[in-house]
């Protein structure tokens, strides 16, 4: 039985891309003159007190960039000075907005458990071809062990502890004796083959 396709988050509704290419396009078109509107917009939109800062801070900004513009300072540096602060400051907060917006709008991640059945849950070793287990290979150095607070409801039962036999290893005995008559056995076939074999 085939799996189900994760379902995939929705996107930004039509509706909130439009009021975010309105704003962008009215910050643009306005040379910054409208930068507050765009602050405003996160500063609603997300209700932090950093956000309202920034929002207070940038219209203070905004009419101060006005004010060298009047007629009055025409053809002084502080009217060209005021113009250049005016467009950075464009610059700066449509990034900002489109950054911001597009984060909050963006859909948490959907997280999948799955338990994995390659590894095992943590370091052991296997028991392998008769060989007792060293220490070194159940023991990881270095590692500290520490109550997890929040268990893994995923993972499945750690394995039994390996235990070393008490005695020698009589397996080994076996497995060479058996691997020595193979071995006999082969010569033994081979011999009598001649040219014909291989």
């Amino acid at each position: 039985m085939p799996t189900p396709p994760v379902p995939r988050p929705a996107g930004p509704s039509a509706a909130t891309i439009t009021v975010r290419v309105l704003i962008t396009v009215l910050v643009v078109l306005s040379l910054g003159f409208l930068a507050w509107v765009a602050m405003l917009r996160i500063a609603i939109m997300r209700r932090s007190g950093r956000d309202w800062a920034l929002f207070w801070g940038q219209l203070v900004l905004n009419i101060a960039c006005l004010v060298p513009l009047e007629e009055h300072f025409a053809g002084t540096w502080m009217n060209t000075v005021g113009m250049i602060v005016l467009l950075v400051q464009m610059a700066l907060v449509t990034c900002y907005f489109l950054v911001v917006d597009i984060r909050h709008h963006q859909p948490a991640p959907v997280v999948v458990m799955v338990p994995s059945a390659g590894a095992p849950p943590y370091p052991y070793a296997a028991p392998g071809y008769g060989y007792p287990p060293s220490a070194s290979a159940i023991t990881v150095p270095g590692s500290i062990p520490h109550p997890n607070p929040h268990p893994n409801p995923y993972a499945s039962a750690p394995p039994p502890p390996v235990q070393a036999p008490a005695g020698p290893a009589p397996r080994i005995d076996q497995v060479r004796a058996e691997l020595d008559e193979l071995s006999d056995l082969l010569r033994g076939d081979n011999s009598g083959e001649g040219a014909g074999g291989r």
